[in-house]
């Protein structure tokens, strides 16, 4: 991709232009999907209680037992403020989507059913 700007080669995951400045018009806080790039949720695996520890360490790229220990810390000092943040995230984060596998077809079906 080049600059509309000033005529350079830019790189296409580049946000801005390292010469000028301008704007790529490329949306850096989403994937190639087009989705964003990472969100704030509760997984569905990998969770003690609620899963908050795990989607915080997650979203932040950080080890999960690093972000459990915060946590009970916060919880014990100061008094249950680790706690009330705990249930307030547990209620704000949405849960990760239940991955099913895709519908079979009636020709799938059709041909266990002959065997």
């Amino acid at each position: 991709m080049f600059c509309s700007s000033c005529g350079i080669e830019v790189a296409d995951n580049f946000r801005y232009c390292p010469q000028c400045g301008t704007s790529t018009g490329t949306a850096g806080f989403t994937s190639a999907t087009g989705k964003p790039a990472r969100t704030l949720s509760r997984p569905r695996e990998d969770r003690k209680i609620a899963g908050v520890c795990a989607g915080i360490a997650r979203y932040i790229g950080i080890d999960v037992t690093l972000v459990r220990i915060l946590f009970l810390i916060f919880a014990v000092w100061p008094p249950t403020a680790g706690l009330i943040v705990y249930i307030v995230c547990w209620i704000v984060m949405p849960q990760d989507p239940l991955l099913l596998p895709p519908p079979r077809s009636a020709q799938a079906e059709n041909a266990t059913a002959a065997t």
